[in-house]
This record gives structure tokens, C-alpha cells and sequence, in this order.
């Protein structure tokens, strides 16, 4: 804990921390605090590279820890703007858990992105469909339903994903604004085209 807190203040420092940790006591989480410091310096692939092989290396009875470090290198395949990679991270991770659905949203919600930024709108909404199924009303993953059935335009289903993550979580403004593109789709025929 206190080497990934150290990160935000000084990710150098906290890289060569974890690495001296690393050598000394060859712990999993020295290994994984410096694979994130790299993030922490904007160098992600190598970041997402270390939690891949890290997530491979652990005995396989470890499936919490393996899933949570495939899907840290997945995000961070995301910062590297690598689809490709941040889903085969993601996938692995959704293997591991099949056997434990209550921690299958968070990956499918990831992996979504990862099918997002291929322009894959259909398998994003599978996986979120999915998700759904297992977390219902989850604000996140109907917000990114509804983006990915605008781009199918499927006009009323987005509607009715941002209308429910309104209801869902009132409070936050994402949920209005992605209703506020469903809307504008609609009205002109062509998708929004979201940040």
C-alpha cells in the first residue's frame, strides 16, 4: 500500500522502491507496485506487458489476484491505446472468473471498451448485456450500452439504457448527457459522436 501511494507523489522513486523490494523478498506485489509505477510514468505498455506475464506466472489456484492483475493490464493497454491487447488481457481475466459470476461485470464492462475503441459495437454490447445480467442497473455499463447501441442506431434500446441510468444514479451529469446524445441522434439520423 504504501509503495502504490508512493506513486502519485514520485513514480521513479517508487519504481526503484519496488524494484529493491522485488530483489529482496521476490514478492508478487513488489512486482506488481513496480509494473504500475511504470504506468504512473505514462509508460504503459511496458506497464501492461509486467502485469500480463506477473498474472501468467502466479499458480493458478491464485484466480482473484490473477484476474485483478489481467485486468490492471488490460486498462493499461487501454492507456497505450493497444484494443487488441487490453481484450486478450480482458478475456483472459473473464476465463478465470467464469466460475465466480459476481466478479465477471467489472471485466466485461473493461472489455466493452477495449471493443469499443475497435469500433466492435455489437460484441461491446454483448459484453455489457452480459455484465447486466449479473449486476442489473449498473449505471456504468448502461451508460457504455447505450453509446454502443447509438452507434448501431438503435435508436429506442439506447434510449431506454440512458433513461435507466438516469434512474439509476440521478446525480450524475454522464447519464444525462449520453440520454442528451441518444436524442440528438435520433433527431438527425446519425450517431453522436461521444468523447
Amino acid at each position: 500500500a504504501a509503495c502504490v501511494q508512493q506513486i502519485d507523489a514520485d513514480a521513479e522513486r517508487a519504481y526503484e522502491d519496488a524494484m529493491a523490494w522485488a530483489a529482496e523478498a521476490q514478492s508478487v506485489y513488489a512486482f506488481r507496485c513496480a509494473a504500475m509505477a511504470l504506468i504512473g510514468q505514462n509508460r504503459n505498455d511496458e506497464g501492461a506487458r509486467r502485469l500480463d506475464s506477473l498474472a501468467m506466472a502466479l499458480n493458478p489456484i491464485d484466480t482473484g489476484l490473477r484476474a485483478e492483475l489481467f485486468s490492471q493490464a488490460g486498462n493499461a493497454w487501454l492507456l497505450a491505446r493497444e484494443p487488441g491487447r487490453a481484450r486478450s488481457s480482458f478475456t483472459r481475466g473473464i476465463a478465470i472468473m467464469e466460475a465466480d459470476p459476481t466478479q465477471l461485470p467489472d471485466l466485461l464492462i473493461d472489455r466493452s471498451r477495449a471493443y469499443a475503441m475497435e469500433a466492435e459495437w455489437r460484441l461491446a454490447e454483448e459484453d455489457l448485456s452480459r455484465a447486466l445480467d449479473v449486476r442489473a442497473n449498473d449505471p456504468l455499463a448502461l451508460r457504455l450500452r447505450a453509446a454502443a447501441r447509438i452507434q448501431q442506431r438503435a435508436w429506442d434500446l439506447a434510449e431506454a439504457d440512458a433513461q435507466a441510468a438516469v434512474t439509476a444514479e440521478p446525480s450524475n451529469v454522464d447519464n444525462y448527457l449520453i440520454l442528451g446524445h441518444v436524442r440528438e441522434s435520433r433527431r438527425t439520423g446519425e450517431p453522436v459522436m461521444m468523447q
